[in-house]
């Protein structure tokens, strides 16, 4: 699906200068609940479940995998984080796509932290990067902001949020929600996507609708993907 000029001009400004907002905001909203949960609660450590997921949408289905887990003991400054998104295409024309980012990280307080890594993807290949992150995790909330820059000659600079929340209660079925944000950059407007989930979770499985949009290239040419997806913690 192609947008109009007039769009493409918003999407942009968008894309350019808000999304910073949003993320800003989206830490004030997650730092201001932590902080009244915080009184009785341990320093965080970085969750030890792997989250899976499978969307099955109107123009393909994506599936992604996330791992961020402690070197050594629960309380390790390192770290080690990695997220494998691959989309399928149903259209024979539009070939398969795959992303692979790997970061080990080093913590310099208990949300922040510093890393070096890679990407990898199917036309550019491996290409390091360093990092940032900035994260929260608490019962019921979870929030991951990472800014990263590739060391290539186009410099890529890359922007990803995470918002995850979902209450903790005794109730056996809880609400679920995520929404993830990406964007990258070089001279001009690489890639960015939003993706939203809303739905239910029961113990380790959530499930619901899902919508996924993204915008390709410096025209910010948009396609977006309408279904559902089931989400495991393994």
């Amino acid at each position: 699906m192609m947008i109009s000029k007039d769009s493409c001009k918003l999407i942009k400004i968008f894309y350019s200068h808000n999304i910073l907002k949003i993320m800003l905001l989206s830490f004030i909203m997650a730092n201001g609940v932590v902080s009244a949960q915080e009184t009785d609660v341990q320093p965080q450590v970085t969750p030890s479940s792997v989250p899976v997921e499978a969307m099955i949408g109107n123009e393909y289905s994506t599936y992604q995998v996330v791992i961020n887990k402690q070197i050594g003991s629960a309380y390790s400054k390192f770290s080690f984080y990695s997220m494998i998104n691959y989309d399928m295409y149903y259209d024979d024309e539009i070939p398969d796509n795959y992303f692979i980012q790997s970061i080990f990280f080093y913590s310099i307080t208990d949300r922040i932290g510093v890393g070096l890594g890679a990407n990898s993807k199917p036309y550019e290949g491996t290409i390091p990067l360093v990092s940032l992150s900035y994260s929260i995790y608490t019962e019921s909330i979870g929030l991951y902001i990472q800014p990263s820059y590739e060391l290539n000659g186009s410099g890529l600079f890359e922007l990803y949020n995470l918002f995850s929340w979902g209450p903790y209660n005794d109730k056996l079925i809880q609400p679920y929600f995520k929404v993830e944000l990406y964007t990258s950059w070089g001279s001009e407007h690489s890639y960015s996507y939003s993706n939203l989930r809303l739905g239910i979770q029961y113990k380790i499985v959530r499930l619901g609708p899902a919508f996924n949009i993204g915008y390709f290239g410096k025209d910010f040419d948009s396609m977006t993907n309408w279904g559902g997806f089931i989400n495991i913690k393994i």
